[in-house]
């Protein structure tokens, strides 16, 4: 495999009887790389949550 290999989404779709395999927008979860359409919200029909803020200001940074 190359280094610069881009992950797949490993959403099984029992009634076509593959993997998704889509490579857009893919991210890490507990139950494997999802695309946006199977992350475990959106398999519950939920939205995603919005980002936050970020790192709190009144936190120091890590070195």
């Amino acid at each position: 495999m190359k280094d610069d290999a881009r992950p797949q989404c490993t959403h099984w779709i029992g009634e076509k009887r593959h993997h998704c395999k889509e490579v857009d927008g893919v991210r890490l979860y507990v139950t494997g790389p999802r695309c946006p359409a199977h992350t475990p919200r959106a398999l519950q029909g939920l939205d995603e949550f919005p980002p936050g803020p970020g790192w709190p200001i009144h936190r120091e940074e890590t070195s």
